[in-house]
């Protein structure tokens, strides 16, 4: 029940009710209709509501205060098909997260782990939003600080459901909105410490564990991959928007086209493989990742075996390259990897250099060329691509007595790229990832 105090002061009555217009329900369903499954589908047109009724409120009560949405996970799609709440709303210089929710019968306040746990979408403020659809509006039901909910977890030993949220009591929020446009105005996030750190590498996802999930979406599309994975697991996943993007393309694509299936284990392997640094090829040497790989150079092999393997393919087809224009050193010291795969015997060349350009960052070169091992021609059809991170920079297909492809690549040093081989069936190989990491003069 209200105070007297309040009754008599419309302003302060003012932040408690937040009257939804017509278009905000067709803005919701706008945003909520590329959501993958009914029920995330819901959440997502519940927490759109949220969002529009919270910053028309802030508006109001403060027409200065800045807001951004340019990174709020809601305007994302594949963040908002896994994340039950906003995150990565700025207000001013914070960082908030919204609670959505359509009753509070119980008033446990739902909050997922990762707006906790993970430092891309922990947050200063949470605040809950009880969303009135019927009656068009929404309800300001209270606002948690970041440090008050991680104390309240430690003293009372709270831990996640099987859904990876925790469960905190209503009555831990300040149920005081004007209180929360205080703190917004007057104190600095850093009264608020917020986790750092940067996101791991996904060593405990396997590709094994990665085809399971592909194939368990093949099936149903809509459910939640906390139902197939560990925390861990997940919780790596939520770090890297380039391979969650791609894993809700695939959740929507009926056809599940196997392009995008080898474009999902590339980015994989990307992320979660040591990368062979190239540099060390310059001076005719090999890293300990590339020897176990089964990389090596002509040094490398005795003459008879040198005969048995003979090379000159691959030095004929870096002269033809020459001859038609490439730009290739003088002095060059290409490495081979030899793979045998799906009944096929494959030879891999590869050489680097550096590139001398205007660009402030240093570019470096991979030559890639792909033969076999007998020196027979590939099979027909067959399909080298080359990839970084956020693109496919290169693909070659073999014809009819195509004996060699290749492919030149221009990088930023550091930057990892990955070769595919794709075979005419479809079947397709990720090798592991290189780089070019100079040594520090």
């Amino acid at each position: 029940m209200l105070s007297s105090t309040y009754e008599t002061d419309l302003r302060l009555l003012q932040p408690e009710f937040i009257c939804l217009e017509l278009g905000r329900f067709e803005q919701a369903t706008q945003i909520s209709d590329p959501i993958v499954g009914e029920t995330q589908q819901w959440r997502t047109y519940l927490n759109t509501l949220a969002l529009l009724g919270f910053t028309q409120w802030v508006r109001e009560q403060s027409g200065d205060i800045d807001i951004n949405q340019d990174g709020c996970s809601l305007l994302y799609p594949y963040y908002a098909n896994v994340l039950e709440i906003v995150c990565n709303l700025r207000i001013a210089q914070f960082k908030v997260c919204l609670v959505a929710t359509e009753h509070l019968l119980d008033e446990i306040i739902m909050v997922p782990r990762a707006a906790i746990d993970l430092p891309e979408f922990a947050a200063h403020f949470y605040i809950v939003i009880e969303v009135q659809e019927e009656q068009s509006q929404a309800l300001i039901r209270g606002y948690g600080r970041y440090d008050q909910l991680i104390a309240h977890r430690q003293t009372v030993d709270l831990q996640a459901d099987r859904d990876w949220n925790y469960p905190f009591p209503l009555d831990l929020f300040d149920a005081e909105p004007n209180h929360l446009l205080l703190h917004l105005q007057t104190l600095h996030p850093s009264a608020i410490a917020l986790p750092t750190g940067k996101p791991p590498a996904i060593s405990s996802l396997t590709q094994a564990d990665l085809n399971h999930l592909l194939s368990h979406w093949r099936q149903s599309p809509d459910q939640n991959f906390w139902r197939s994975l560990t925390w861990e697991q997940g919780s790596m996943l939520l770090q890297s928007p380039e391979l969650l993007e791609l894993l809700y393309q695939w959740r929507r694509s009926p056809e599940k086209p196997p392009s995008l299936r080898i474009r999902i284990i590339e980015v994989f392997t990307l992320l979660t493989q040591q990368a062979i640094n190239t540099a060390q090829w310059i001076r005719d040497e090999l890293d300990e990742l590339a020897q176990s790989l089964g990389w090596f150079s002509p040094q490398m092999l005795t003459s008879g075996a040198f005969e048995f393997r003979s090379l000159d393919k691959f030095k004929a087809a870096i002269e033809d390259l020459r001859y038609q224009g490439m730009d290739i050193p003088s002095r060059l010291s290409p490495m081979y990897q030899d793979i045998e795969w799906e009944g096929e015997l494959f030879r891999v060349c590869a050489a680097t250099w550096t590139l001398v350009t205007s660009a402030s960052a240093p570019q470096w070169v991979l030559l890639l060329i792909l033969g076999t091992q007998m020196g027979n021609p590939l099979p027909d059809g067959l399909i080298l691509c080359v990839a970084n991170l956020t693109h496919t920079l290169c693909e070659e297909k073999s014809e009819l007595d195509t004996e060699v492809l290749y492919a030149r690549i221009e990088a930023r040093q550091g930057e990892k790229l990955v070769a595919t081989i794709v075979l005419p069936e479809g079947q397709a190989l990720t090798l592991s990832p290189y780089r070019f990491e100079a040594d520090p003069i």
